[in-house]
């Protein structure tokens, strides 16, 4: 190999220690029911991200009505969590 190509010898025994301590990893990462609650809670906020604009473009009261119920719905359950 090319000289200036690659990882240098100084990175190298680092990961040799990550690999050994494959545990330590883990005990930082969520569990898999706080990544649920977390992909669900983002999910609630981006519609109400996606509600709060169409609020602002619609003009027919019909509708307005339907999509703040659905905004309050999702306040709801967004308080839940």
């Amino acid at each position: 190999m090319a000289r200036g190509w690659g990882r240098s010898e100084e990175d190298q025994p680092g990961d040799k220690e990550q690999a050994r301590a494959p545990g330590s990893s883990r005990a930082s990462s969520p569990s898999p029911d706080e990544l649920a609650r977390l992909r669900k809670r983002r999910t609630i906020e981006l519609s109400l991200a996606r509600i709060e604009e169409q609020l602002s473009k619609v003009p027919q009261a019909e509708r307005r009505k339907a999509l703040e119920k659905a905004r309050e719905e999702l306040q709801r359950s967004l308080a839940d969590l």
